[in-house]
């Protein structure tokens, strides 16, 4: 990826961030206690964030794929990469190996992916560590919106413990989930979320040196 075309995608990522906090700022807050009764607010709150997690998972690849083939950061550092390869497209399928697609949405998965082709794994590795918790719970929504199994459905618990500290005893659906506001956090769940992927992107693109 070119320098100008960085600079595009950090332009892009930004003005996504900005058009989705302020549409995740027009839904109603959901109440934390009882099951939501506004299914429609569920249901954009749902899609809205899917929209969002997947865009994400698309840059983080772009991402990599800038460092692992030589391209700087915003500020001009290089990562070192184990590859001598400068396509980007040649890298992914190198990179992909066997495999029919490499995720980009677990960052545990992410983080080891990054230290097999990249020293330490710089800039992937360290900028997703810094919020890894609240980047697994995002997988665990986005998976619970698209899946009605026991695992995801466990896995989406666990996402709710970690920030409410309990799981409901009702029927909560990720949508009703998304839009609790945290009174700890001073701030709903899609808030937080949609702030920890922008800032998780930005710190890629711009790391401290």
């Amino acid at each position: 990826m070119s320098p100008e075309n960085l600079f595009k995608l950090r332009d892009a990522i930004e003005a996504r961030h900005t058009v989705s906090t302020d549409l995740a700022e027009q839904l109603e807050a959901a109440p934390a206690e009882i099951e939501s009764e506004d299914h429609n607010s569920d249901a954009i709150a749902e899609a809205l964030f899917l929209r969002v997690f997947t865009a994400y998972e698309s840059d983080v690849e772009k991402i990599f794929l800038h460092y692992v083939t030589g391209g700087a950061s915003l500020q001009g550092a290089r990562a070192n990469s184990y590859l001598s390869i400068t396509d980007e497209a040649a890298a992914r399928k190198l990179t992909k190996g066997a495999l029919k697609f490499l995720s980009w949405a677990k960052p545990d998965e992410i983080k080891r992916t990054a230290e097999i082709y990249l020293e330490n794994g710089w800039p992937i590795a360290a900028m997703m560590s810094s919020a890894s918790h609240y980047l697994a719970d995002c997988e665990r929504v986005r998976n619970r919106i698209a899946h009605n199994s026991i695992e995801a459905m466990q896995q989406f618990n666990t996402a709710q413990r970690n920030l409410l500290a309990t799981e409901r005893l009702f029927t909560i659906t990720p949508g009703q989930f998304l839009r609790i506001r945290n009174p700890r956090l001073r701030k709903t769940h899609i808030a937080l979320y949609f702030d920890t992927l922008y800032q998780t992107l930005e710190a890629m693109l711009d790391p401290p040196q």
